[in-house]
């Protein structure tokens, strides 16, 4: 009798081992790939995701975490109301990640929400801490935005890739999104969220090897939030007027250039004379 119990104790600690590995890897895939947009007992970007394990099966979790854009088309209802009560805020495929990546997120999500459980009855509500920014912050963050200054590690500006309407800026990129009203979407936390530690493959591999300092993510949110205030007193100019007059100046410059040396070109045979002879 005592051989079984001793096998099947043994067997015990296996499958808790496993379990332990699974969720240890699951932090680490979850602290890599979701941290930017949620928080535990938070709605940061994205929703708060205590618990998400009770509320959808498993299957609809990794459809969801693989391509929530794919099922919001195809008209679930569930994703269509996560999307629209996060104003329409658009989740990266995540693609990269196996069913088996996904499991072991779930998992730790599942251990997190265990935690959380055990100490909802003496857990202090979280109050958003409102942050105020000085108005050289505001004019630290133009100027890193724009890429009149630079970054202290050497990425590249903002400006580059995204837009923001304000009178005191030129056109921007239409690489990324607009991000004029980017402070109102995700507030502080999401803004600065996205700025450290970008769930987008492109500004993820930007920066990685430039990374921001904690100062200029403070700078840049700053910036962001106070031209999202000031917009509605701005000329609206989402760069479409820059590509429009820009690139259609620069064609009708090109054609010019062309008929300006064609025109020079030799226009009869150079045997002409003698057939004239």
């Amino acid at each position: 009798m005592k051989k079984y119990n001793s096998f099947w104790f043994v067997i015990g600690l296996v499958l808790a081992s496993f379990l332990i590995a699974e969720a240890q890897d699951g932090e680490a895939l979850y602290n890599q790939n979701c941290t930017a947009c949620h928080k535990f007992g938070q709605k940061l970007i994205g929703p708060d995701l205590i618990g998400i394990n009770e509320k959808r099966s498993e299957k609809w979790l990794i459809e969801f975490i693989r391509s929530s854009q794919s099922m919001i088309k195809s008209g679930d209802a569930e994703a269509v109301a996560i999307f629209e009560e996060f104003n329409q805020m658009v989740m990266n495929d995540q693609t990269h990640l196996s069913d088996a990546d996904i499991k072991a997120i779930l998992a730790h999500i599942e251990s997190q929400s265990s935690s959380e459980a055990g100490n909802s009855e003496t857990a202090e509500p979280i109050e958003e801490v409102v942050i105020e920014y000085t108005q050289e912050d505001i004019d630290k963050g133009k100027l890193l935005f724009s890429g009149k200054e630079q970054f202290a590690n050497g990425g590249a500006s903002c400006i580059s890739c995204h837009n923001v309407t304000n009178d005191e800026l030129i056109s921007g990129g239409l690489l990324a999104k607009d991000l004029t009203k980017a402070f109102s979407r995700m507030g502080d936390a999401g803004v600065s969220s996205i700025i450290s530690s970008s769930p987008f493959p492109v500004m993820s591999t930007a920066y990685q090897n430039n990374p921001l300092d904690s100062i200029e993510i403070v700078q840049l949110t700053a910036f962001l939030k106070h031209a999202d205030e000031v917009s509605a007193e701005q000329m609206e100019n989402n760069g479409n007027a820059l590509f429009v007059f820009g690139g259609g100046g620069g064609i009708i410059i090109l054609f010019l250039l062309i008929g300006l040396v064609w025109a020079r070109r030799l226009r009869n045979s150079v045997k002409e004379d003698i057939y004239n002879r």
